[in-house]
């Protein structure tokens, strides 16, 4: 009987043990809810995670459309601005430079007026100045200073300062000084009338006699007229007239030289070599056919 409840009492301690030792390995209630209540939790969280992943997603592929759509925008602006600094150079820019060298010609224009007059006003205040020099000689009882007239004209306009240049060396060379210019007449100083035709009769002989030797000034004046199509010289009473058929000089009689049109003979070349042709042969030469003037 002692054994039997020795029995009984081992096994009764032996249940409880197994009891107590199963309570401590199995959680209770309210560990296992908390666990359920974690496990819901991170499933929400892990619901968020993704929805947030979707909405990033979402904002990721719209801001790339959007960089895309303005690197478009950009493209497109920068091919417009190549094409307006393209129309700019090619309208704006030479219709500045064009105006800009306009201006710059205008008052390089208005630059050699402005030399052309102040040497015209240098000219006229010499000739004033010789004029009362001639003036006080004259009160004093000098003769008078003699003045005559001269002209060159020729076409086209662009060669007369070709022209210029010998006329007034040969001027020079007969004793006559340029006092005053105006458009193709010329004021000249120095010899009278006379004494010029007398001179010049015998230049138009020794031209007809080809005496290079005294003929030198002429010969240039002529050769110069040689190289224009039409127009012509005079110094006092010697007249040079070139036309496209000829080249002929000739001295006026001094009476001529008094008419009023004597100041526009060579307005018409032709008309003027016509007078000449008609002049005495000692008062006439005709270079036209002569291989070489001013050599």
């Amino acid at each position: 009987m002692t054994v039997i409840l020795v029995l009984l009492c081992l096994a009764i301690a032996g249940r409880e043990l197994w009891l107590a030792f199963e309570r401590g390995r199995t959680p209770g209630a309210p560990e296992i809810a908390d666990i359920r209540t974690q496990l819901r939790a991170l499933k929400g969280t892990r619901d968020e995670l993704e929805e947030f992943r979707a909405s990033q997603r979402e904002r990721l592929d719209r801001l790339t459309a959007d960089q895309e759509s303005d690197r478009a925008a950009f493209g497109e602006a920068d091919a417009r601005i190549r094409s307006l600094v393209t129309q700019i150079n090619d309208r704006l820019v030479p219709d500045v430079s064009g105006r800009l060298k306009e201006q710059r010609e205008a008052a390089e224009e208005q630059r050699a007026a402005v030399e052309r007059l102040a040497a015209e006003m240098a000219v006229l205040r010499g000739h004033l100045v010789g004029r009362l020099d001639q003036a006080a000689a004259a009160s004093l009882g000098a003769d008078p200073a003699d003045l005559v007239t001269g002209s060159l004209a020729v076409v086209p306009g662009e060669a007369r300062p070709a022209l210029a240049g010998p006329f007034e060396r040969f001027a020079e060379h007969h004793g006559l000084r340029v006092e005053l210019t105006d458009g193709d007449r010329y004021y000249l100083s120095g010899r009278s009338p006379r004494g010029l035709e007398l001179d010049f009769i015998d230049l138009v002989a020794a031209l007809r006699e080809h005496c290079v030797e005294s003929t030198g000034p002429a010969r240039s004046l002529l050769g110069a007229l040689r190289d224009v199509d039409r127009g012509g010289a005079r110094i006092g009473p010697l007249l040079m007239a070139r036309t496209p058929e000829s080249l002929v000089c000739g001295v006026l009689p001094l009476a001529e030289l008094r008419r009023p049109d004597a100041a526009g003979l060579l307005g018409d070349p032709d008309a003027a070599a016509r007078r000449l042709h008609r002049l005495p042969e000692g008062r006439f030469c005709d270079v036209s056919a002569w291989p070489a003037l001013n050599a």
